[in-house]
């Protein structure tokens, strides 16, 4: 009973990771939401620290995994720090917590984060064209 109960919360909590980037990644509505009432917003905070309460083990072990990959890239591709990064910001980055306006639909829910910014050309890559040197 108790092994069933804990396969249908793990397939819950896969399914609802699997689709909320879908959900989560909707536009905003156009037009301003009217005035909530109190028992309204309190929903919506109790409902946020609920879905807080899955989410953020969820995202510390992707985090975590994602650290230790990017470690492991780093040390398999001889020290590129790039190679790290493109790892490492995605799984860091993003939201930790669930609040109200995320479940209202006005902020995103990004699980995924952005990848690091562009730098600029790798020191160890070689130039396009090769240069000659004419002494005279």
């Amino acid at each position: 009973m108790k092994t069933q109960m804990l396969k249908g919360l793990a397939l819950s909590l896969f399914v609802a990771m699997t689709f909320s980037p879908l959900h989560a990644q909707t536009t905003a509505p156009q037009e301003p939401p009217a005035q909530e009432s109190v028992t309204e917003e309190m929903g919506y905070g109790l409902g946020a620290a609920i879905a807080s309460f899955f989410y953020i083990p969820a995202k510390f072990t992707y985090a975590t995994l994602g650290l230790l990959t990017g470690g492991v890239g780093f040390a398999l591709t001889g020290g590129r720090a790039d190679v790290a990064n493109n790892i490492i910001y995605p799984a860091v980055k993003g939201n930790w917590v669930v609040t109200p306006s995320n479940l209202k639909g006005t902020d995103p829910l990004y699980f995924v984060g952005a990848p690091p910014p562009e730098s600029g050309p790798r020191v160890d890559a070689a130039p396009a064209t090769p240069t000659t040197s004419v002494t005279r």
